[in-house]
């Protein structure tokens, strides 16, 4: 009986770690994601900002020309 109870110990704690490890890689994936988006809107920004710096700069040389 003594093996018994020791042996689902053992599974139990094997699945438990499973279980963690899983989550881990499901937490890693979204991180990952997240970044990406965060990059991606950053460049949108930087773009919308750019945009808008040049068209500030044609209005100035169009004022003083």
């Amino acid at each position: 009986m003594a093996d018994s109870v020791k042996d689902k110990i053992k599974d139990a704690g094997e699945a438990a770690g499973e279980a963690v490890k899983n989550a881990g890689h499901k937490a890693g994936e979204a991180a990952g994601k997240a970044a990406e988006w965060t990059k991606e809107k950053a460049r949108e920004a930087g773009d919308k900002i750019e945009e808008a710096g040049d068209a500030a700069k044609k209005k100035i040389d169009n004022a003083t020309s």
